[in-house]
């Protein structure tokens, strides 16, 4: 009988030392089967680190979902051993929506970056109604508009199947603590995912700004908005492509909750978001500070001409590693080079180069391991024997054009 392979070890406090490492790192052992061990789980968070009721949850769901054994699966634990099942996994239901609860605000969308590689990727044949309860609108976390708005259609255009989303209440941290819930539906992938180029961005054509806030500071916002929207098309940042321009705004039903997002849409789909969720305290001047201050930032990521906004960068990596062939996410440039990826980013190359093997190139290049699931639900890696050098010449020639093509075909 063959021996069980040696769990990777994982330490908690490398990089960005928080949330980002557990996720990824659990979603690829469901999927790929490989054990892990993380010691010093987030610690370098304040309070001490350890698992927070958001991780256990995706913790205790992909130990379902995986049929995997867990050493340490509780609330403030610092150390977790997480084992798959080698045998066949159980098939998520077709019929049964899947049901997530939380019983504290903890951030909705970032369980869902915990489970959603192992959905997309489990070979499941129809769509799977995920409904997940929480926060949607929680500090330090992806709210449920840039999910939307900004990570959705990006999933899209890099040739994952559209994912409908239903939010049926908000929940906040802010303000008086309230739990939501949102149902994402997910179309699991009928092959590989096809290695993707985002590396054409294009002219901005469409700004977006979604301000959630008291009812009675709609006019305010929206006065500055326009003015900031007026020095921006005045500029010679967009020229002539700038020609759409939306504001939309939805009472928070509360006087601490303020948050806005801004979304630049460019001429190849690409999608750029800052956003705001407010949590200093309310005085006269914060309305003009929120505006400058995402406006600011979004005109950063403009300026330095990537494909991508610093948190979608990280959430883009699973999926570079994952996908079948060398696949490129271009960052951007400033004038001292090579824009950085964030400390998010890094960590989830790092765990993605420690548990699948793969390696990132300065340029945001990787060639992925092609995985999929054969006909009897094992997980196989198709790319692992292919020449790198073919699979980079043959990719170069891609565009996002193409890749849209491409994802209306899965």
């Amino acid at each position: 009988m063959a021996l069980a392979p040696s769990p990777i070890h994982l330490k908690g406090t490398t990089l960005e030392g928080g949330g980002q490492l557990l996720r990824v790192a659990l979603g690829l052992s469901a999927l790929t089967k490989k054990p892990i061990s993380i010691t010093s789980i987030r610690g370098k968070r304040h309070g001490g680190g350890g698992l927070k009721a958001q991780h256990l949850t995706s913790v205790q769901w992909l130990s379902q979902a995986s049929n995997a054994q867990t050493s340490g699966a509780q609330l403030k634990s610092k150390e977790l051993t997480f084992t798959p099942s080698t045998l066949r996994a159980p098939k998520l239901e077709s019929q049964a929506p899947i049901q997530i609860s939380q019983t504290t605000p903890g951030s909705v969308n970032l369980v869902l970056q915990a489970i959603l590689p192992y959905i997309l990727f489990s070979g499941h044949p129809s769509p799977i109604p995920v409904t997940i309860s929480g926060g949607t609108n929680v500090s330090n976390s992806p709210s449920v508009e840039y999910i939307t708005q900004v990570l959705m259609p990006m999933l899209q255009l890099i040739g994952i199947p559209s994912i409908e989303t239903q939010l049926h209440s908000r929940g906040w941290s802010h303000g008086t603590t309230t739990l939501g819930s949102v149902t994402y539906t997910i179309t699991p992938l009928k092959t590989t995912l096809p290695a993707f180029q985002l590396v054409n961005r294009g002219g901005i054509t469409r700004i977006t700004a979604t301000i959630l806030a008291p009812h009675a500071t709609e006019l305010e916002f929206r006065s500055e908005l326009a003015a900031m929207f007026e020095r921006l098309q005045s500029s010679d940042l967009f020229g002539t492509q700038l020609s759409d321009i939306e504001i939309t705004f939805q009472d928070s039903q509360h006087d601490k909750r303020f948050y806005l997002l801004l979304v630049a849409t460019t001429s190849t789909g690409v999608k750029l978001g800052c956003d705001w969720l407010y949590d200093r305290r309310v005085q006269p001047n914060m309305i003009p500070t929120m505006v400058k201050k995402v406006s600011d930032d979004l005109l950063a990521e403009i300026q330095h001409g990537g494909c991508v906004d610093e948190h979608l960068r990280d959430q883009l990596v699973v999926f570079q590693a994952l996908a079948q062939g060398r696949s490129k996410v271009w960052g951007g440039r400033t004038h001292n080079g090579l824009v950085d990826m964030s400390l998010h980013a890094q960590t989830a190359k790092w765990v993605a180069e420690e548990m699948l093997g793969v390696r990132f190139d300065d340029e945001g290049g990787c060639t992925g391991v092609g995985f999929c699931h054969d006909e009897k639900g094992d997980s196989v890696h198709v790319d692992e024997h292919k020449d790198e050098d073919e699979l980079v010449g043959k990719m170069e020639e891609l565009d996002v054009s193409t890749l849209r093509k491409s994802s209306r075909l899965i």
